[in-house]
């Protein structure tokens, strides 16, 4: 059997279906000309964003609308008039850049893209919001209706629809999912937007919200042996449909065959669409005409049967892969073998599509085994492969890198090896003369080369994986001068996103590590990786893989960089997306003893903490960590400090409230008992090593018991509390400590001192001194309770 190519994944969730948190798809705006956060050089000079991003629309739009009405065609004169109309051309351009991200994002694939637009996109993929309009405008020219869509479609628009879509990730349920709120959104003006499941495993139903004419989109977290989707959710659907009825809502649930028959028993009738596969063909189609440029011949291209049979039945990640290989072919000049059978090359350039699908194996064992053929060369087209869009010097320099690192050094000093231009020649690729980068003619060149190279030795693997790691860290290489941040950073993203691939097609986390374990002590290499893997761990296709090495790697003591990389990770996206889990890869990596893991883990705490539903939960663990007993303390004393300085707005603009304190009105009033409060601020007065955070939360706390008098007995009671503990030595040290903290809050005598704030800590001495005495009786202050109002 064939080996699949190296950079290969299985299918992706359906044509252009990147993800980001909470089951957006990752681009705020997919369009890479004429919006912010691009590149101001791809802009036309002259256009504003607003502009550009609104001309790409009216033209999706168009193109909706008249699919919509069945409207007649544009007379011929017409549509010519339209086609030479600059601001038709200009608007086209607009949605192909659109496409083509879109189809990139999709495949986990970023090798056509500059440094700028890299860096946006994979920001992108992390940000948490609704779907954009842009986005679904994008969704809407490059869909292909599946048999039985457009009843599901007009389904869907009925208040209190619910639609539950049965398929596995990577057969394009996510993006079907898309189709129907772009659809909805365009013909009902509905506001359209992702929904968590949260912590709890029943869906609670205080998790919809309240927004009139809205869309929402659902999925089912996966399976795990410490969590699953409780087994009522079909039956539970009823309940949903009626409060979604109410408020001119509808909702869509995404999840797999298998969890639906444990899940889906007593479920409402027909919340099941009868959806067809996506047709390969069409799926093309609608792809390449939305992406092509005017000159490419759609209808050619598919009407020829060997580019049908690579079609035909795949999954949508595959024929997206088929697109782009058309799509350079087309581009490629050098590929248009003329000849008298062949006389525009046609023929030549679809036999290197049908090539570039069987991983161009023939040909590089020709190539490899062509007498005369070096290490050097063979090294240089592997570099060259990898190092997509890198200038031809740094190839050069990295090649002898990793001569070196294969025990065959050589010396790029002088003229005794071959040059860059020689090089180039000698793997048949093309130099770009204004940019100095190598260009491959061959569709899907590169990819097979990586993969060749995996396949025929085995033994040169790990070497491969540590140079391929080492990479990005050198800031300045023998050969040449200075490596920019910006040329690193692109060469750290272009590693990591094939490390990524890589590792979720094979199921083996070896470059992953590899890169994580080099990557660790550079703040921007560490970024880089921090977004790749965060945006794999919600990526439809990849995502449950990644789960999975999270989890593994949060219980991996003896890696402390694994650990925090899991952590930073559960503060992004996945964090809000998928609760439950990152919870519990936390609670493992909270018992780490490394200082980088536990600051990470009380910065991931905010992310979960502002998904109400997870909050007790979430507070309940804190609390286990902070026992005095816990071998979890300082993960405890972080995450507790992370939460005690998060402030709220009070009654007035100006008043900063303990969020602690509030009362969770929405999530059935959850509020941390004052005894819980006592434990957790114990932990934190006992973190001698950092004044910052507990001189943060006491001056917090102290503010808000000074600005609202209710909160007084509160928070006087928990600080009581905190320094009350069994044994006497670590109470005097805890009390000592809280009076220092207090006078810092309020030093007496000083400038311009509040005589108000004075009285306050005194009454709170006062109180920790009555405390203190066993020979004066219990105090007992007013009821320490939250007020009505907090």
């Amino acid at each position: 059997m064939e080996p699949t190519m190296l950079g290969d994944q299985p299918s992706s969730d359906g044509p252009g279906q990147p993800h980001r948190g909470d089951g957006w798809s990752p681009q705020s705006d997919p369009v890479e000309s004429g919006t912010e956060n691009r590149d101001p050089a791809d802009q036309q000079e002259g256009a504003s964003p607003e502009a550009s991003h609104q001309e790409g629309e009216s033209l999706a739009d168009a193109q909706t609308a008249r699919r919509d009405s069945g409207g007649d065609v544009e007379s011929a004169q017409e549509a010519a008039d339209a086609e030479d109309d600059p601001a038709v051309q200009h608007m086209r351009g607009v949605l192909r850049a659109a496409v083509a991200q879109l189809r990139q994002e999709a495949l986990f694939n970023f090798g056509e893209m500059n440094a700028v637009k890299l860096t946006a996109v994979l920001g992108q993929l992390l940000e948490h919001s609704e779907l954009p309009r842009r986005y679904l405008e994008t969704v809407r020219a490059v869909f292909a209706p599946p048999d039985g869509y457009e009843e599901a479609s007009k389904a869907f628009e009925n208040p209190g629809a619910v639609l539950v879509l049965l398929r596995e990730p990577g057969a394009g349920r996510t993006f079907t999912a898309h189709a129907l709120l772009a659809d909805l959104q365009l013909r009902t003006g509905a506001k359209v937007g992702p929904l968590s499941f949260g912590t709890s495993q029943r869906f609670p139903l205080h998790r919809l919200p309240r927004d009139e004419n809205a869309g929402y989109l659902l999925e089912l977290p996966s399976d795990e042996d410490t969590f699953e989707v409780s087994s009522d959710f079909g039956a539970l659907l009823f309940d949903i449909q009626r409060i979604l009825r109410s408020r001119s809502s509808r909702l869509i649930v995404l999840t797999t065959p298998e969890q639906w028959q444990r899940i889906g028993g007593d479920a409402p009738a027909d919340v099941v669409p009868p959806l067809k596969r996506p047709d390969g063909c069409a799926v093309a189609e609608a792809w390449l005409g939305a992406e092509a440029p005017p000159e490419l011949d759609t209808s050619r291209w598919l009407a020829d049967a060997r580019i049908v049979k690579l079609l035909e039945g795949q999954p949508p990640s595959d024929v997206l892969q088929t697109v782009g290989h058309i799509l350079k072919a087309e581009r490629s000049k050098s590929l248009a073998k003329v000849s008298d059978s062949d006389p525009d090359g046609f023929n030549a350039k679809v036999l290197s599509v049908v090539q570039a699908r069987t991983a161009w194996r023939t040909e590089l064992l020709e190539w490899h085994k062509k007498e005369g053929r070096t290490g050097f060369q063979r090294n240089f087209l592997l570099v060259a492969s990898l190092l997509r869009n890198a200038t031809v010097a740094h190839v050069y320099a990295q090649t002898a890198a990793l001569c070196h690192r294969f025990g065959k050094p050589v010396s790029l000093q002088g003229q005794e090896e071959p040059g860059v231009v020689e090089m180039v020649s000698e793997i048949e690729a093309d130099l770009d003369p204004t940019n100095d980068t190598i260009e491959f003619a061959r569709p899907g060149w590169d990819d097979a080369v990586l993969s060749y190279f995996w396949i025929d030795r085995p033994k040169a693997r790990k070497t491969f994986l540590s140079w391929m790691a080492d990479a990005p860290t050198a800031k300045t290489t023998d050969f040449l001068e200075s490596f920019s941040l910006e040329e690193r950073l692109l060469l750290a993203n272009r590693v990591g996103a094939f490390a990524v691939r890589w590792a979720a097609h094979h199921r083996r986390p070896d470059p992953l590590e590899e890169i994580i374990s080099s990557w660790q002590k550079d703040k921007y290499l560490w970024s880089a990786a921090t977004d790749l893997v965060s945006a794999a761990a919600v990526h439809p296709t990849m995502g449950r893989f990644i789960h999975e090495l999270l989890l593994r790697w949060s219980k991996a003591e003896g890696t402390p960089a694994l650990q925090k990389l899991t952590v930073d990770v559960c503060a992004r996206e996945f964090g809000r997306r998928n609760t439950a889990k990152a919870l519990l890869r936390l609670g493992h990596a909270a018992g780490s003893t490394d200082p980088g893991v536990q600051e990470s883990v009380g910065a991931a705490v905010r992310t979960i903490w502002c998904d109400p539903s997870a909050r007790k939960n979430l507070f309940t663990s804190i609390t286990k960590w902070c026992a005095p007993d816990s071998d979890r303390m300082a993960s405890g004393r972080r995450s507790f400090g992370a939460l005690a300085t998060l402030a709220s707005e009070g009654d007035e603009p100006d008043d900063r409230l303990p969020s602690l304190l509030l009362s969770d009105s929405e999530q059935g009033g959850f509020k941390p008992s004052l005894d819980d409060l006592s434990v957790c601020w114990s932990a934190l007065l006992s973190f001698e090593d950092d004044d910052e955070e507990p001189t943060e939360a006491i001056n917090l706390w102290m503010d808000a018991a000074h600005l609202s008098p209710s909160l007084q007995p509160l928070i006087f009671g928990v600080l009581r509390g905190a320094v009350s503990t069994a044994d006497p030595a670590q109470g005097r040290r805890l009390r000592y400590r809280l009076r220092d903290l207090l006078y810092a809050w309020q030093p007496s005598p000083a400038p311009n001192v509040d005589a108000a704030r004075v009285r306050l800590r005194h009454e709170l001495v006062d109180l920790l001194d009555h405390d203190r005495s066993r020979s004066v009786a219990k105090y007992h202050p007013r009821a320490a309770s939250r007020s009505e109002g907090a």
